[in-house]
């Protein structure tokens, strides 16, 4: 029996600190559909600096109290464009990031639900 795709808890972020850091990113949650905030109010979207083997193109950092967590996730390409994924809790939830000309960040975010085939989430973010 296929799991039924859920709808995504959307987060809208704007940016904020513009042009301060050059291979960084801070947003501020402006908004929350369908739900409860999954992720914190600040979010540190961040380039990636070849830390890694898996070879995301930015990573993700959330706020915790005073300082920015370790990295949540790493984000990858979607063959979309400025859509990037990544994934919650070792590959729990799937994260889908929308980046847009307008500083602003719609992040997408699945909860208890992860696949690498996006055609099933593709009515939910387009």
């Amino acid at each position: 029996m296929a799991t039924q795709t859920p709808k995504p808890v959307t987060h809208i972020y704007k940016e904020i600190n513009k042009g301060k850091y050059r291979s960084v990113k801070h947003f501020e949650l402006a908004e929350v559909l369908n739900g409860t905030s999954l992720l914190s109010e600040l979010i540190n979207i961040s380039k990636n600096r070849n830390c890694a083997m898996s070879m995301p193109d930015f990573w993700l950092k959330i706020r915790q109290g005073e300082k920015w967590s370790n990295c949540i996730t790493g984000l990858f390409k979607t063959g979309m464009k400025d859509f990037y994924k990544g994934d919650h809790n070792k590959k729990q939830n799937l994260i889908i990031f929308k980046f847009s000309d307008t500083d602003t960040l719609t992040v997408y975010y699945f909860k208890n639900y992860f696949t690498n085939d996006l055609s099933n989430v593709l009515p939910y973010i387009n």
